[in-house]
């Protein structure tokens, strides 16, 4: 079975990932995350997936992937 590419876009910590690997069809391409914590558990957890730390420097459209996953940003407000 192909898995479906995924960027992971406010990825925090990677839960969108993490839940989406575990069911065997996705494979995590990138990550965008500007949080400093947030990239370390990122590196620890997928130290081989590129993590882009500003969505204004992102082109997506250079990037493969069949699906795009965002968490909601500045979740305090």
């Amino acid at each position: 079975m192909n898995k479906l590419k995924l960027l992971d876009l406010f990825s925090g910590i990677g839960g969108f990932s993490y839940g989406l690997e575990q069911t065997g069809g996705f494979e995590t391409i990138g990550f965008c995350e500007q949080d400093k914590f947030c990239q370390k558990v990122l590196k620890k957890h997928w130290n081989n997936i590129p993590i882009y730390d500003d969505i204004k420097n992102l082109d997506a459209r250079k990037i493969k992937a069949d699906i795009v996953t965002f968490g909601i940003p500045c979740q305090p407000f």
